[in-house]
């Protein structure tokens, strides 16, 4: 995943177009969040008609959501692409997504959760960084430093140092390289496609919601055994919120413990504990793509360089 190229920085009142690519979106936290979108980065924020859709487990049929997306991307005047939600889906649009517009007009994609599928695309197919980051509907529970930290690397600067809380490390020292972050089992639904970038010579960052610890287990020996850590530098991992096992017997190991351990073998620093991800209040934003350093003995992740140009 080296040599992605930056997209232009977002400029206050620069426009800002929202889709839905992965899940319906709840309607009264979206609107919160909207506002907030607005407040920070001006009102000149377009969202797409089917945002307020639904089909099922998805945010409008794969037609509708393809053509909201492609439009979005494309967008001459736009200088950002931010999700308003997670769930499930935009994986159904990769191999359909025609990534020239976006080359043609490059600007940032922001989001995570499902949307790691899209930033994944972004960089095998447009070659472009990318932020994962909060979607709109996070945005009015979110901490002001978190706030904060988006806007830093949106409109073009480089954030201070992300430190882990109560972060445990294994194999210390200090690594760097481009940083990957991604839902750890939207990465594993990659492995096969085009669309999974290569972590050779990457840092790896990752995040879980609602997955139980041997669930994790298996994505990771999925992920082992294809071959995708393969030249890994390093990984620091976010949040694991209520990854818990329902009546676990005592002593059955943690998701923390599961990760610790599944990801000991690659001999390289990991390490746990950062604020990222699905936990309410908080997820800090990460580029994908521009260069980080990991201090794996201090629990800390340095940022190098900006995400847009």
């Amino acid at each position: 995943m080296t040599g992605l190229s930056a997209p232009p920085r977002l400029r206050h009142g620069e426009r800002i177009e929202v889709v839905a690519p992965s899940g319906p979106v709840p309607h009264a936290r979206f609107e919160r969040g909207l506002r907030i979108l607005r407040r920070t980065f001006g009102r000149n924020v377009g969202v797409a008609e089917q945002v307020g859709a639904q089909a099922g487990f998805l945010a409008g049929d794969d037609a509708m959501r393809l053509s909201a997306l492609q439009r979005a991307l494309g967008a001459d005047d736009a200088g950002a692409v931010v999700a308003a939600r997670g769930g499930y889906g935009a994986t159904r649009l990769l191999p359909r997504l025609d990534p020239a517009p976006l080359r043609e007009h490059p600007k940032i994609v922001v989001g995570f959760s499902d949307v790691t599928a899209l930033l994944c695309w972004v960089a095998t197919e447009a070659g472009l960084c990318s932020l994962h980051g909060p979607v709109v509907t996070q945005l009015a529970e979110l901490a002001p430093s978190d706030l904060d930290r988006l806007t830093t690397w949106l409109t073009g600067e480089i954030p201070p140092p992300l430190a882990a809380e109560e972060g445990t490390s294994v194999a210390g020292g200090t690594v760097e390289g481009p940083l990957l972050p991604g839902n750890l089992e939207v990465l594993r639904s990659l492995v096969g496609t085009r669309f999974l970038p290569s972590a050779s010579g990457c840092i790896v960052a990752l995040e879980e919601v609602g997955e139980a610890p041997y669930r994790i287990d298996r994505a990771l020996t999925q992920l082992l055994q294809a071959g995708f850590f393969r030249g890994v530098r390093g990984v620091v991992v976010g949040d694991l919120y209520r990854c818990e096992q329902p009546e676990a017997p005592p002593g059955a190991p943690t998701a923390r413990d599961v990760v610790l351990e599944r990801l000991s073998t690659l001999g390289v620093p990991v390490v746990t504990g950062f604020g990222f991800g699905h936990a309410p209040g908080r997820n800090a934003a990460l580029p994908v793509g521009a260069r980080v350093r990991l201090h794996a003995d201090d629990c800390i992740l340095e940022f190098l360089e900006p995400v847009t140009a």
